[in-house]
C-alpha cells in the first residue's frame, strides 16, 4: 500500500535523500496527523577519537510539521550535549537552527534540512557544534512566567505585583510598604558554588528533589538552613508591621526559591556568566518547613521534630528571573565599561532637543545631572518633548527629574537635581554656581545667545561648556564646544559659527525658517515647525558627543545638516582670539583674519591697501568681535602714502553677510595698511575714524579702525 504524504515537504525529503546520498529511509508512518520518517543518517565523517560518541550511522525520527521546522529525534541513549533539547518525557531532539522558521522559510528546503542534520552530528562528534563566539546556553530552558526582582535587595520578604502579559504572567517586585499593591512572598536565595561547564540545557525539574539532583545535591542543605532564619524575621522591628505580630501571616506566605549558578566555557575557567532561575515551592511557608520535619514547639519556636525527605516531592513551578533596571545596569547595557558613568553634569534647557538629550543620557545610565530650566511644560511641547501628558503644567526641570528617577528601581539613588529658575535669576545664583563648580561639563541646550554669553562671562570658571541647538528650520544641529582650559569660550565660538555660515554656500539659508505656529494669544507666542524625528536624530548625535568629550580637548564648531535622508557635517577650525583692550572695550580678533590681512598688505607694497571689517558688538560686556574683512573694492585708490576705499559691490556684500547671519555679523569699521611698521594714526586716519563713528552712530555702536603694519596691528575705537 502506497503511503499518502500529509506534507509535500516529506515527499521532498525522501526524494532528496536518494539524490544526495546522505541517508536511507527505513520507514514512514503517520503520528498525530503528521508524517513520521525513520531515517538512517550517514555515513558521517567521524574523527578517529570523537569528543562525543556519535556513530557513523545515526538513526533519527523526523516529525514533519506544517509551517514549522520538523522535529528531529535522536536515539534515547544519545549523550546530553550542547544544542540538544531534552523533553519532559525524556526524548531528545536536535536543535538545528538558532532562528525561527519565519526567519529561514524563504531558503528552507529538503536539501538544506538534511545537510544541517549531518552537519549537526559531525560537529557534535568533534565537540565544535557550539562555536567559541556563541553565548553560553542557560542551565534550564526558559519558563513561561517571569519574576522581576530589584537588584541588591537581600530581604527575605518581598512584595510582588502581578502583571498579565500576552506571553505569560510577570510578578514585579514593588516596595514592601506598598500594602495596596501586590502581596508578600518569602524569597529564599541559594548560590551554587560549583561552576558548570556542560554548556547544555538541562531538563526542567518538576519537584524539589529533581532540582536538587540537577545541581548535584547542592540545594537541600542550603534551603533547610534558610528556614530558621526566615522564622526569626517575625521578631525584627522591620517586619512586625507587615505581619502584625501574627505568626499565621508568615506561615501563609508563598515561598519562592531563587537559584544562581555560574557557567563557564571550559574546565578550570572562572564563570563567564551567571544564570538565575526562580521556583515557587509548595503552597506556603508552613508547608515547606513541615516537609523538612520542622514543627512549632510550645514556645512557638521551630524545632526539628522528625527526619523526613518529604521535601523531595514538593512540586515546583519555574520562573524566568529578570532584574529591574538600575542606573549601573542601564550603563552596562549601553556603554559597557568604556566610559566613566559617575561624572557630574549641569544641563541648561530641557526643551524639545534638551529633553531628548537628557533622556538618552539618563536611559544609558550615564552621568549624574543637575537640570536648570524655568519653563513650564505646555500641551504643544509634547509634539517633540520626551515627557507626557501627566507632566503638563509642571516645571520642565522638576518634571524631568521625576521622570528620570522613575526609570530605575533603586529609587534611593537620586541621579538628578532640578533648579526651576532662569540661569540668570539671582535667587538661584548660589545654587547654580555650586552646581557648575562641582560638574565636569555644562551642557547648554537653551538655544539662547544670552545663556552662552552668560556662561562665557558671568559664570566664567574652570568648568567647560558645550552648546547644542538647532537652526530655526530644524534641519541642522549646531555644536559649540569649548576647549579644555576654556581659553576659547562659547561667545567667541558663536561668532565663528556665524562666520562659517558666510563661508559655506550650502549653509547660506541656514538661519531662515518660513514656518511658525501661533499657540497662544501673545504676540510672541509662536512655536517653530520642524519634525520630531529631526530632534531625535540630533539628540542622538548630541548625547554621543557628550560621552566622548573627554577624548576631545580642543574646541570645536560643527554643523550637522540633514537633507534628503542624508547627513552632511560642516566644521570650522575654532581659534583662540587675540585680545586687545581699547577705551574700555575688549576687542577679540581671529588670528586667521590677521594672517590674511598681513598677506594682503605685503602683496600691495609699496602701496597701502585696506577694506571693511566684519564683526559684532556685545554691549552688555563691552566686547567687540572682529572675524572677517571684505577685500579692497575694485574702485579703491592705493598709494604709497594713502588709501582711499572704493565702494563697488561693497554694499551688496555687507547686506549678504547680514542676511545670512540674520544681523549677527555686520559692518563695524575699516582697516588699512601702513607701508612702514608704524601703526600710529595720522591726522587723516583720525578723520577717517571720526567718519566711521559718524556712520556707526546710527547703529548705536562705536566706530572701529584697524591699522596693519609689518609685524603688528593697532585698533582704535571711537563713540559719538
Amino acid at each position: 500500500m502506497v503511503y499518502e504524504y500529509k506534507s509535500p515537504f516529506s515527499a521532498s525529503v525522501v526524494k532528496t535523500l536518494d539524490s544526495i546520498g546522505c541517508g536511507k529511509l527505513i520507514s514512514i508512518h503517520e503520528v498525530d496527523g503528521n508524517d513520521c520518517l525513520i531515517i538512517d543518517m550517514g555515513p558521517m565523517e567521524i574523527p578517529q577519537y570523537p569528543i562525543n560518541p556519535v556513530m557513523v550511522i545515526e538513526q533519527v525520527c523526523i516529525i514533519v510539521r506544517d509551517k514549522n521546522i520538523p522535529l528531529v529525534y535522536c536515539r534515547d541513549d544519545f549523550p546530553v550535549v550542547p544544542h540538544l533539547n531534552v523533553l519532559p518525557d525524556g526524548h531528545k531532539t536536535l536543535c538545528l537552527f538558532d532562528v525561527s522558521f519565519e526567519e529561514i522559510k524563504y531558503s528552507f528546503n529538503a536539501s538544506m534540512f538534511l545537510h544541517q542534520i549531518v552537519w549537526w552530528f559531525e560537529q557534535t562528534a568533534r565537540g565544535k557544534l557550539h562555536q567559541a563566539d556563541q553565548p553560553l546556553e542557560p542551565f534550564f530552558p526558559g519558563a513561561r512566567d517571569g519574576l522581576i526582582l530589584n537588584a541588591g535587595n537581600n530581604s527575605p520578604l518581598i512584595r510582588l505585583k502581578r502583571i498579565d502579559a500576552p506571553s505569560g504572567t510577570l510578578f514585579q517586585e514593588v516596595p514592601l510598604e506598598s500594602k495596596s499593591d501586590g502581596k508578600i512572598y518569602t524569597l529564599l536565595k541559594v548560590g551554587i558554588k560549583k561552576t558548570y561547564t556542560q554548556n547544555v540545557i538541562n531538563k526542567m525539574p518538576t519537584t524539589l528533589g529533581e532540582l536538587d539532583a540537577a545541581f548535584d545535591d547542592q540545594i537541600i542543605d542550603n534551603l533547610e538552613g534558610c528556614i530558621p532564619e526566615i522564622w526569626a524575621i517575625k521578631q525584627t522591628p522591620l517586619f512586625k508591621q507587615f505581619f502584625q505580630e501574627k505568626e499565621a501571616n508568615l506561615r501563609s506566605c508563598e515561598v519562592l526559591l531563587a537559584v544562581q549558578v555560574g557557567l563557564a566555557r571550559s574546565e578550570n575557567e572562572p564563570p563567564e556568566q551567571f544564570c538565575m532561575r526562580a521556583f515557587r515551592l509548595a503552597d506556603n511557608f508552613q508547608s515547606l518547613y513541615q516537609a523538612f520535619g520542622y514543627q512549632r514547639n510550645q514556645k512557638r519556636k521551630l524545632v526539628k521534630s522528625v527526619e523526613t525527605e518529604a521535601y523531595k516531592d514538593i512540586p515546583i513551578d519555574p520562573y524566568n528571573v529578570l532584574f529591574s533596571l538600575t542606573r549601573s545596569f542601564a550603563f552596562h547595557l549601553n556603554e559597557g565599561e568604556t566610559l566613566n558613568s559617575e561624572k557630574s553634569f549641569v544641563q541648561i534647557g530641557l526643551g524639545a532637543l534638551g529633553s531628548q538629550i537628557a533622556n538618552n543620557c539618563i536611559r544609558s545610565g550615564y552621568g549624574k545631572w543637575v537640570y536648570i530650566d524655568p519653563d513650564v511644560l505646555y500641551p504643544h511641547n509634547l509634539a517633540r518633548h520626551c515627557l507626557n501628558l501627566d507632566s503638563i503644567g509642571q516645571n520642565k526641570a522638576q518634571a524631568m527629574q521625576i521622570y528620570a528617577n522613575s526609570l530605575f528601581s533603586n529609587r534611593e539613588e537620586v541621579i538628578t537635581k532640578a533648579i526651576p529658575f532662569n540661569v540668570f535669576d539671582p535667587n538661584a545664583l548660589e545654587e547654580i554656581i555650586t552646581a557648575v563648580k562641582n560638574s565636569s561639563l555644562v551642557v547648554d541646550c537653551s538655544a539662547s545667545v544670552a545663556v552662552g554669553r552668560y556662561l562665557s562671562n558671568e559664570l566664567a570658571g574652570n568648568t567647560r561648556a558645550v552648546s547644542f541647538f538647532m537652526n530655526p528650520a530644524g534641519t541642522a544641529l549646531i555644536m559649540l564646544l569649548e576647549n579644555a582650559d576654556r581659553s576659547i569660550s562659547l561667545d567667541t565660538l558663536e561668532i565663528q559659527y556665524y562666520h562659517l555660515l558666510t563661508q559655506t554656500p550650502e549653509l547660506q539659508n541656514h538661519l531662515k525658517s518660513d514656518h511658525e505656529v501661533l499657540y497662544s494669544s501673545t504676540c510672541r507666542g509662536t512655536s517653530l515647525v520642524y519634525p520630531q524625528d529631526n530632534a531625535a536624530i540630533f539628540a542622538g548625535i548630541s548625547s554621543k558627543v557628550i560621552k566622548q568629550i573627554d577624548n576631545q580637548c580642543d574646541a570645536a564648531i560643527m554643523v550637522w545638516d540633514w537633507k534628503d535622508l542624508s547627513m552632511t557635517r560642516y566644521e570650522e577650525t575654532a581659534e583662540k582670539c587675540q585680545e586687545i583692550l581699547c577705551d574700555g572695550w575688549n576687542i577679540k580678533v581671529l588670528p586667521s583674519l590677521m594672517d590674511r590681512l598681513y598677506c594682503q598688505r605685503k602683496e600691495k607694497l609699496p602701496n597701502e591697501t585696506g577694506g571693511v571689517l566684519i564683526g559684532s558688538y556685545d554691549f552688555a560686556h563691552n566686547i567687540c568681535y572682529i572675524v572677517d574683512a571684505i577685500d579692497s573694492p575694485s574702485d579703491s585708490k592705493e598709494y604709497p602714502d594713502a588709501y582711499i576705499r572704493g565702494s563697488n559691490g561693497l554694499y551688496e556684500k555687507v547686506c549678504k553677510i547680514e542676511n545670512i547671519t540674520i544681523g549677527n555679523l555686520t559692518y563695524i569699521g575699516e582697516w588699512h595698511s601702513h607701508p612702514a611698521d608704524s601703526t600710529f594714526p595720522s591726522a587723516d586716519d583720525m578723520k577717517l575714524l571720526q567718519s566711521i563713528a559718524d556712520y556707526t552712530f546710527s547703529q548705536s555702536s562705536p566706530g572701529c579702525m584697524m591699522i596693519v603694519g609689518e609685524n603688528h596691528y593697532s585698533i582704535y575705537l571711537k563713540s559719538i
